[in-house]
């Protein structure tokens, strides 16, 4: 997509490359503090603290997948860079509507997907 569209696409091609790499470096990250826990025989519950490069990541790879950026959606923004350099500002009400329930779905599901496999690292050392 090369275009803005309120609530479906508020990011071009460069965007969606930064996002993917967060992505990758979040679950980088959180892959390389399990293995710091397992292999030093840290205290199990530090596995938890996984949760925040988790949710990075899957922020990441859900925006580059969306081609939707919700920080650019609180921010009123959008940036095509890449693709048609379009760059703007969203100044209707009703678009802005639209591109906050799009980042709260992203947000909601990058919570979940970070919950779940945060927990089935804990459950794995635990059990």
């Amino acid at each position: 997509m090369s275009s803005y569209r309120p609530g479906v696409c508020n990011i071009g091609k460069n965007e969606i490359r930064k996002r993917y790499a967060l992505g990758l470096v979040g679950l980088f990250a959180a892959g390389l503090l399990a293995i710091v826990v397992f292999w030093l025989s840290l205290p199990a519950w530090l596995l938890l603290l996984c949760f925040i490069p988790l949710f990075l990541g899957a922020e990441g790879i859900f925006q580059g997948y969306f081609h939707f950026c919700a920080g650019f959606a609180a921010r009123r923004i959008f940036d095509f860079s890449g693709s048609s350099d379009e760059k703007g500002g969203v100044t209707e009400k009703g678009a802005h509507d639209l591109d906050m329930r799009k980042a709260m779905r992203i947000n909601v599901y990058s919570l979940a997907t970070a919950a779940v496999i945060t927990a089935a690292i804990y459950l794995i050392a635990v059990v």
